[in-house]
């Protein structure tokens, strides 16, 4: 994002508080206009990024319900194949 828009905007907003509140009348239409569409630029930017931002999360969100539930899997069949090694191991023992 654009910090360099965002001063902008910030310093005519103060510079227009300053001029209204000395009672200039002359130009400030013409910065109001000016810093009106600078706030739109930079606002369409930040919009951007939060969307861009979204999108981020959903996709890490899937990513990460999708890597528990390898997880979940991978931990039943450690589980199955404990359970059969044991099971071997019970056999051997009698067999023994």
């Amino acid at each position: 994002m654009n910090n360099d828009l965002f001063s902008q905007v910030k310093n005519l907003s103060l510079e227009l508080r300053s001029l209204i509140r000395q009672g200039v009348k002359e130009g400030v239409e013409e910065r109001i206009q000016k810093r009106n569409e600078l706030m739109r630029e930079w606002f369409s930017q930040v919009s951007d990024l939060i969307d861009l931002t979204n999108e981020q999360q959903v996709f890490l969100e899937d990513l990460l319900k999708e890597e528990q539930e390898l997880l979940e899997q991978l931990k039943a069949e450690q589980k199955q194949v404990g359970s059969q090694q044991q099971g071997q191991k019970n056999v051997k023992k009698y067999l023994m």
